[in-house]
This record gives C-alpha cells, structure tokens and sequence, in this order.
C-alpha cells in the first residue's frame, strides 16, 4: 500500500486478494474445484491455463499441497495436476490484452489517451441439483430438491451482490486511474463488461492489478471503405408495397436513402433512428453509392433488380443508423458501445425478428473467449427469439497493419489464391464468430479473364476477399455463403487490384452524390448476407410462430456445397462454404424429389427427444439403385457465460443429435439412447452406422478436424443408395449438461430431415411416398433418470 501511496497511485480494491497464474492437468482436473483451493477462477485460457485470484493469501493451497506431499486426504491426488502456478504480475500483459495492444504495450506513454474494452469476472459456481440416490424414495429426494432450490436461490442473490459490489469497485478505481466509462455496462452471467476511456497510466496500473479482469481489447474503428462510382442501364418495374403483415427485417448500418425510388415502399420509416449521438439523421452517410442502402437494395432484390414488370416486396425494411463520416471513412464512433448498443437496437426495434448487420471488425476475431460483441448477440438471440443474419467481414486490398495483412501484402509475401483465405490473419471478424448468429461468406459470381486482368476466383469459388473458419472452439463458421463477386487483378508479380462490373453483385445505390441509383461497382460480404436476410425473411412469411431457430435450420438444411466438391469436402472447404449456398426453393418448398420434416421443442440436459421416419418399401426395393441424399440439421440456443474456454462451457446446456443405425429399429434405438446418451462419440465405430459425413466424433469424419458437437447449428449429410435405405430413419436430439445446475431448464430447438433423389431424370416422386407412409408422425419423448452410484 505504501509503495502505490509514494508512486501517488489510488488504493487498490480488495489489497488482500492476490491475482494467480496457474496451469493444470486440464484432462483430470475440474476447474470448478479450484475454490476448495481458495482460488476463484476469473477465467478459462487455453492449454490448461487459468486465471484466478486468492483471498487468503495462498493458505488453502498450500495446506492442500503439503496433504499432497504427505499423501494425506482427499486432494492428495489433486495437486499433483497444478503444472505451474505464477503469482507475478507480468503475466498479465500477456494474457489479458489483445494481440494489438500486446505489441504496442512497451510503447503506451502514461499520458496516452486509450479506449478500450474491459471484461471483468464475478461468476458464483451453483450448487448442483441432487439426482435420485439408489432406494431413494420421491419424498426424500423431493427434501433434498428443495434444499438445494434454497441454496441455488442464495447464490443467485449472492452472484448479484458481487456483480454490483465490483461494478461499483471498478468504477470507482478507474475514476481514480483518471478515467471514465464510455456508456454502460453489459452484464452476462459469469461477467459484465464495459467500454473505458483512460491514460497510458491508468490502463497500465488496472491491467497489472485488478484482480477480477480478465480481458482487454483496445477500441477498434470499425471502417467501411467508400465504393467507386459506375453508371448502370435505368430500372423502371411496378413496385408494390409488402403485404401489411409482412416480415420485417432490421438494417444496422450506416444509415438508408429511405427516399429511394426502388426502395421507399418498402422502408418502415416510422422506427427509422439514428443512434449517433446528437445526429438524428438517419440518411445514409457512406460515399459512393452508400452502405446501408445498398444492404438494404439486397434484402429487396436479392437476385435482380427487376427492369420492368410488376414487383411485390418481400418484406419491410427497418433502419438503425450505428455509422458516422469520418474523412473518407465511414467508421462506427468509439462512444457506441457495441455490445450495449445490440441492447438498445433490440429494445427499439421490438417488431423485428430478423436482423441484418453487415459490419465487422477489421482483424481476425480473437479465439480465447467469446468477444463482448458476438456474447452480446447471442443472449439477445436467445432471450429474444431472434435471428441475427451477419457478414463474416472481408480482407481488405491493402492491409491495416502487420497482424492484418491485406491481399496485395499476401500476394508479396509470395502466399498466393486461394491458400492467404486460410491464414489466421484471414479469420471471420468480430462478431461474425457469435454461436447463434448465421454467418454469411461469399463467393464469386463468375470468371473474368481479359487477356490483361483476371480474377481470382471462378464461379462459385470463394471471393479473394471472404475471411473464412472455423469460428471459436471448433465451430463451424461461416454458416452459409452466398454470391457477392470478386476483385481482378493484373497478370503481373505486383498487380493492381480492382473491380469489374460483370462480376460485381447489381445494387441499389444511395443518389446522394450524384451518380446512377443502380450498379455494379463494389463487392464484399456485406451484400452477401442480406441474400440470407431475405430467405430468412421469406421462412418467417411462411411460419411466422415458430422460433427463429426453425429459419436458421431450413436455410443450412437448404445449403449445398459446389458440385465441384460436393461428394469430397475436405476441412478447407468447410472453412471457406460453411455448409454451402442456401436455395430458397429448398427452404421453402417440398418437391416431387424433395421431402423436409421438421419439428420443433423445448428440452433439458440428461433428456431427449426421439423421432421416427418410415421409408416406404418402394423406395427400398432391390431392384431400384438411384442415389438418395439423407440430410439432417439441428438449431438450437441457449444462456451463454464468457469466462470459460468451449462450447459446452460457454452454453447453460448444449443439445446434439443421433441418428439410428442401418439395421437399427425404433425401440433397439430408444434403448441404446437411454443407455449411453452421455457418452456416444465415444461408443466404437460401428460398421451398421449411417456414414455421415460430419459425425459426432472428429475420428470417424470423413471431414479432419471437426465434429458436430461443436456448433449450435449441426448439419450433416450422406448419400445412400435407395435400396440400402433402413426401414425406419430414427432421430434422437439429447439435451447435455453445461454449465448450468438446473437440470429443468430448457432450451429451444428445431430440427429437420429431408429425403431427396439426386438424379433429376428419375421417375420416382420421394415427396409423395415419404407422405402417404408418415401421414400419423411419430413423436416419443425419452427421459432419462439417473441414479447415483
């Protein structure tokens, strides 16, 4: 205490309480049990690491230690799988910053003036609910139930108090460090986070010695660069207006020309707001053509602009302004918040379901915890029934610095298309890697070749400039792509890079500056996603009740990888497509050789869902010999935390599907569920399983490296010849554990299957038979009970 006084820096909260570096046996070791260490875990790093703080100087472990050493008591076993333990300070640095701000860290002046965004911990570990005990009677286990409720109820208030009590701590430290919040806070239920402005000093003395941080990331402007300008031929259709009960999709952008001929019928200006401090405008404010009309034209006109001819819009179109002009720039201003600032969008757009944002971080998002941003968006999707559409954000030509190379710095550092889209410098950017959001990559439109410039890509090729996957933990990211054009380049070692009308995207365009209000003259992921936007859109016309999670479903379960790749897909296919391109036809429509079933529920951890899909002798006969597509894809959401590392710790309960094997019937799949739900994957590999191609365990893919498990939108498929089709297709969707007790809560999914003959000549109607054999469907709930040993 002394030394800060004379170094005349603020008394430090908590004095007693000591952060700790620690790596353990992450294998053995439950992190959980690290408080009967007197340790609180502030957070999960990677390879074992963990961040945690002691509030008794120490005196727990080292009594646990010295048992170790005597082989004393019940944790004699236990610290053998501490590895390291560090209660330095230095550390920290390299821990808790961002890789940006890491690298400047040295060179941080005290007199600087720095924005950053702070996480910070105060998780309270819940007691876990009692199971039933072998002879144990209802009445009993229902006393042991309730004390536990009790108990449960107590933490809550607890984990609420703390939360409170170290937002008010924090505060009043960093005011004392001279600095302020910018905004407020974003609570989570293991952390709350927040946006700080402050000096080279200040952030230097938090960093080093607040006990509960456990992250820093310095303020990124994130920049969209203005279009170039090209003329394009006039559009001259009908418009229509959408029917008055038609979906609405929510625009985030840089604002909307929501006079705009080809798009003013469309424009739900009654909820158009700006959320730029002191500017209520909500016109677009991008260069060139703009941003957000643009993004907005694509919703409308996801395929063409129409040249005549009566046009019903889709839907509606909602505009909420977040980007301001700088100089050429048009950046989203330091003093918006973003996580808060998704609050504040979702509580005023409370008629949307869909969302669209097409802004990104300009560097590869980080892959210890889940940005602010992306656990921001996946609450508000799971709180709210939402469906956030967002772009996976683009390589820039030139790039912003060396963590961030653009393409003309891959081409001279001699990594050449399409191998620089798989560098870690080319990861989706933030908040593109949220779980329940549907990440939108792009592709290219077609091959351009002039004999002097060429792009980089032919059709269906991913674009130069799409970042790629996987997301975080494993996840697959992007979801989807779609067309959204690629650049050309000289046929030379250090080429110019440009664009070129007939393989750029056709848009609508703000008029502000003059210029055509349709063209083609800029590319990117940004007009991509709203593609996606629209079949969202069109699902939510069709099934306007059902959960969001039932429109994330059907638009991977339409998705389809190029034919160029489609009976082989390797990992670098699935980081650049995702699970392919979505059709709407697929999305939305049954056909004589397509069939899609689909439900939807709620369920809970150590539970599951069973369904059951007859296959018609017809199609089954020895005679036939025509290929049949099986698909299957499950969506679900649930309550995320940010301090811990993984899917299944970051989700309160995590949900995954199984399917029945060749020679497998109904109840011989029932029982096998009810017997070893909990540990499938690491079931033997079965010759009489259903080859799917992305299976629940990374060995047994046909794909390297992933598994379904991974994701919160699981998709898998396979091509099985007709005859060899099981009499029955039973489909169990199993609730898992995560980090939430509460065995009784549960969480949304939907989940489809679909039939279809891949041979377009077939005379064979899969729609008709699949129907007459499953006009009563089946639908069995198995719960699983468990006993304690």
């Amino acid at each position: 205490m002394k030394s800060r006084q004379d170094a005349r820096l603020p008394d430090l909260p908590n004095p007693n309480v000591m952060p700790v570096f620690l790596q353990i046996d992450a294998n053995k070791f439950d992190i959980e049990s690290l408080k009967s260490f007197g340790i609180e875990v502030i957070a999960e790093e990677e390879n074992g690491f963990i961040i945690g703080a002691s509030g008794d100087d120490f005196r727990s472990l080292r009594e646990k230690i010295k048992k170790f050493i005597a082989q004393e008591g019940k944790y004699k076993n236990k610290a053998s799988q501490f590895w390291e333990i560090n209660d330095g300070i230095q550390w920290r640095v390299e821990q808790i910053l961002s890789n940006d701000l890491k690298l400047k860290w040295d060179s941080i002046k005290e007199s600087d003036e720095l924005v950053v965004d702070v996480g910070i911990a105060c998780y309270v570990k819940m007691p876990d609910q009692p199971s039933r005990k072998k002879n144990e009677t209802d009445s009993q286990l229902k006393i042991r139930t309730e004390r536990w409720k009790s108990r449960k109820e107590r933490s809550e208030i607890k984990r609420d108090e703390i939360a409170i009590a170290r937002q008010t701590e924090f505060e009043k430290f960093m005011s004392a460090c001279g600095g302020e919040a910018l905004g407020g806070y974003v609570d989570f239920d293991d952390s709350f986070s927040c946006r700080i402005k402050i000096s080279g000093r200040g952030l230097k003395d938090i960093v080093l010695n607040y006990q509960y941080l456990f992250e820093v990331v310095e303020y990124e402007p994130l920049t969209l660069q203005d279009s170039s300008m090209n003329e394009a031929e006039s559009v001259s259709p009908e418009l229509v207006p959408p029917e008055k009960d038609a979906p609405k999709v929510c625009v985030i952008d840089s604002g909307i020309q929501e006079e705009h001929r080809l798009l003013a019928p469309a424009i739900d200006s009654s909820k158009s707001i700006s959320f730029i401090p002191g500017d209520t405008s909500t016109a677009d404010v991008a260069g060139n053509g703009g941003h957000g009309t643009r993004v907005a034209g694509a919703v409308l006109y996801p395929y063409q602009i129409p040249r005549n001819g009566i046009y019903r819009f889709p839907c509606f179109v909602q505009n909420a302004r977040v980007l301001e002009k700088d100089g050429d720039k048009t950046i989203l201003p330091l003093n918006l918040y973003p996580p808060k600032l998704m609050e504040n969008i979702v509580r005023h757009f409370d008629d949307a379901r869909i969302f669209n944002m097409s802004i990104n971080s300009s560097n590869a998002c980080r892959t210890v915890h889940m940005s602010q941003w992306a656990s921001a968006i996946d609450r508000l999707i799971h709180e709210n029934n939402l469906l956030f559409i967002i772009s996976a954000g683009n390589i820039p030509v030139n790039g912003y610095s060396v963590q961030s190379p653009g393409i003309k710095e891959h081409i001279h550092s001699g990594r050449n298309y399409p191998n620089f889209l798989l560098e870690n410098s080319s990861r989706i950017g933030d908040p593109a890697q949220s779980s329940f959001a549907l990440t939108v990559g792009s592709i290219c439109l077609d091959k351009f070749d002039d004999g002097l410039k060429e792009s980089f890509g032919e059709k269906e090729q991913p674009s130069s400039f799409s970042r790629t996957g996987l997301g975080m933990w494993g996840m697959i990211k992007p979801d989807v792509v779609e067309y959204a054009g690629d650049f050309v380049r000289e046929k030379n070692t250090n080429p110019n890079i440009s664009r070129e009308v007939s393989i750029s995207p056709e848009l609508v365009k703000s008029t502000y500056g003059g210029g055509s209000e349709v063209g083609n003259d800029t590319v990117g992921t940004s007009f991509a996603a709203p593609r996606v936007a629209y079949i969202g859109a069109s699902l939510q016309k069709l099934y306007p009740d059902e959960s969001t999670n039932l429109y994330r479903t059907l638009i991977a379960q339409s998705a389809r990888l190029p034919s160029a790749i489609f009976a082989k897909p390797g990992i670098s296919d699935i980081r650049h497509y995702g699970y392919g391109i979505p059709n709407l036809q697929r999305a939305t429509e049954n056909s004589e050789k397509r069939i899609t079933l689909i439900a939807s529920g709620n369920l809970s951890a150590k539970q599951a869902n069973v369904y059951s899909v007859k296959v018609p002798t017809e199609m089954r006969r020895p005679g036939e010999d025509y290929d049949i597509l099986l698909e299957i894809t499950l969506s679900f959401t649930a309550r995320p935390r940010r301090t811990r590392r993984g899917t299944h710790s970051y989700l309160s309960t995590w949900l995954d599907w199984e399917s029945s094997k060749l020679n497998e019937n109904y109840n011989q799949f029932v029982q096998r569920i009810l017997k070893d739900m909990d540990n499938l994957e690491d079931q033997p590999e079965d010759p009489d399983t259903i080859k799917w191609v992305i299976r629940e365990n990374k060995d047994w893919s046909k794909i390297n490296g992933i598994k379904r498990q991974d994701s919160s939108l699981q998709k898998s498929w396979c091509v099985i010849k007709s005859h060899e089709l099981p009499k029955e297709l039973s489909l169990a969707v199993i609730g898992h554990t995560g980090w939430e007790t509460d065995l009784s809560e549960e969480v949304p999914y939907s989940v489809a299957v679909s039939f279809e003959a891949l041979d377009s000549n077939l005379n064979v109607n899969v729609y008709e038979m699949i129907r007459v054999e499953n006009e009563i469907p089946i639908s069995v709930e198995v719960e699983q009970e468990i006993i304690d040993k």
